[in-house]
């Protein structure tokens, strides 16, 4: 049987991009990939990388998954339990706890590749840097410390850490995340971004590490675009020719927006592949080029459709929670809305839209409504017929298509009456008016006004935002472990912001994938990774290039 390709994901985070590259089998349902090694500094993500590394232990052992989804209903942690125990010790070998970019964690990690790399077998390299210093958030909050010197930040040279390795041990291929805003990030006068498609280029000039011995020991890298098959970097007609240099306008052709590959949400990141030049030289730069351009879909998904089948819950009282409490409260502010709606006018609302949104307002004042929970408890319940959406499907993982119910991390927070006002009205205008009230301009109300000084100034414009049904979402961010401001629930009858599951969902984590930690360190997790579903499609054009490869009988990728 052909061996998986071996993967090495830095910056894991929770998992997202190694789990897409991890979700393709062969025909013969064989893994395409296998992760060899991944690495989180964050304990909760580490803990959730470890888990899903059992997970997969698990699911091609022939032992059934009784024992994951047993931990999760509250059942014993697999490391206790002697019927998977070896299996949980490699998913231990496999997640490592490291911080890169100090003298142990580099130690550790390359003892690791050292021993475990077949260096006989092409391998894949993914991940990406902690990126708050590429923010434009991070930017913009540096620019408030004067002490602040991006020379000094070492989170603007943690890729150097995964440029280290590249030069160290030459993947045949590597995949680099990052946020959109490294194309426009400086040091000093200089963007970043240029610089480091020159290390990336040539890591052996960038290090003085020549790599291990053997025919591409001298190879340095092309840089290709997912997007635009025209993009790849150098454009040169031989290795030793001087790069033709990208203008920066052509830097956002690395950037991949997800909403156009069939992910509910509309995410935009840069994403580098860099593929080593014997490959280049055997295959063609144009060819390869072609094969991994990433073809944009004519239908965007939806926040609706990245909910089908979530149990709905209502949101809980900061004190003194109860149904009946949390009923009173929501008729109260209903109610008060809809009433300082019709008496104050406004500048940029109607009277009619007005009077739309207060008689909604007041419908579900008056409503009895169907006592909803505030948690979901995962619980088994058979269904005739599996899934049969494709995004269903994915979401579905790998339970039986016949058993619905079982979803984890789904708890809504609990929120102070003030913001009970404002998620109500932000949700009920959006589904009057088909978008999300636009900051001052369409919150104008004093009772719906937060405790800001400033909020009048329109620094806080986007502060509060609804995900609307019918749209894909905004970029499911960390900031979400904050509160759930930007990320209201369309539907005013539950009356809060987003779950864990539900951010999740539009990241296109399957069901089944259990976040670790407290709801705050779950928020973050999932606001940071890489989208599986995408990272799936992403893999699928590595595959190509190393499918084709494979052909050129120069190397076999997978024995």
């Amino acid at each position: 049987m052909t061996k998986p390709v071996q993967l090495v994901d830095l910056f894991a985070g929770p998992g997202g991009l190694g789990e897409g590259f991890n979700s393709i089998r062969r025909p013969d349902r064989s893994r395409q990939f296998k992760t060899l090694v991944s690495v989180e500094k964050e304990a909760p993500a580490h803990r959730t990388l470890t888990l899903r590394a059992f997970y997969r232990h698990l699911l091609d052992s022939d032992r059934g998954m009784d024992a994951y989804f047993e931990y999760l209903q509250g059942g014993e942690h697999p490391s206790n339990r002697d019927d998977v125990k070896d299996l949980w010790l490699k998913a231990e070998q496999e997640a490592l706890r490291l911080e890169l970019g100090g003298e142990t964690g580099t130690h550790a990690l390359d003892e690791r590749l050292q021993k475990g790399l077949d260096h006989n077998r092409d391998w894949v390299l993914i991940g990406g840097p902690p990126c708050q210093a590429y923010s434009v958030v991070g930017r913009v909050r540096n620019r408030g410390n004067k002490d602040y010197r991006p020379e000094e930040d070492k989170r603007h040279f943690l890729y150097r850490e995964y440029l280290d390795v590249i030069a160290r041990f030459r993947p045949a291929v590597f995949v680099m995340e990052n946020v959109r805003g490294i194309l426009t990030s400086r040091v000093g006068k200089e963007r970043i971004f240029g610089q480091i498609l020159e290390d990336l280029r040539d890591p052996t000039k960038a290090t003085g590490h020549e790599g291990p011995k053997g025919c591409c020991s001298a190879s340095g890298y092309t840089i290709f675009s997912l997007e635009d098959d025209r993009t790849y970097f150098p454009r040169t007609k031989g290795l030793f020719d001087n790069p033709d240099p990208l203008e920066e306008d052509e830097y956002n052709s690395f950037v991949i927006k997800a909403e156009e590959h069939g992910i509910p949400q509309a995410r935009h990141r840069v994403i580098l592949v860099g593929v080593r030049n014997d490959i280049v030289n055997s295959i063609g730069a144009q060819t390869i080029a072609s094969s991994l351009k990433m073809v944009s879909t004519d239908e965007k998904r939806t926040v609706e459709q990245a909910f089908v089948g979530l149990p709905p819950l209502r949101s809980g009282l900061s004190r003194d929670d109860s149904y009946e409490a949390w009923q009173a409260a929501i008729k109260r502010v209903a109610t008060k809305v809809a009433n300082e709606l019709l008496i104050h006018p406004s500048k940029h609302l109607q009277y009619a839209d007005r009077t739309r949104i207060a008689a909604e307002l007041n419908a579900i004042a008056e409503a009895q409504h169907e006592e909803l929970p505030r948690r979901h408890e995962p619980r088994k319940e058979y269904r005739p017929v599996g899934p049969t959406e494709t995004l269903e499907r994915w979401y579905h993982g790998a339970q039986d298509p016949n058993i619905n119910g079982l979803w984890y991390n789904h708890e809504a927070r609990s929120h102070m009456e003030e913001d009970l006002a404002r998620y109500l009205y932000c949700a009920t205008f959006a589904k009057i008016m088909g978008y999300s009230p636009i900051g001052t301009k369409e919150i104008y109300l004093d009772y719906l006004a937060p405790m800001h000084a400033n909020w009048k100034s329109g620094k806080f414009a986007d502060r509060f935002k609804v995900a609307l049904r019918d749209q894909p979402s905004k970029t499911i961010t960390s900031h979400i472990s904050k509160d759930g401001h930007y990320f209201i629930h369309y539907d005013p009858k539950q009356c809060r912001s987003l779950t864990v599951r539900e951010s999740a969902r539009l990241q296109t984590f399957p069901d089944d994938y259990y976040f670790e930690g407290n709801r705050t360190e779950q928020f973050v997790q999932v606001g940071n990774a890489v989208p599986p579903l995408l990272a799936r499609k992403i893999a699928e054009k590595v595959v190509e290039v190393l499918t084709a490869w494979q052909v050129e009988g120069i190397r076999d990728v997978g024995t």
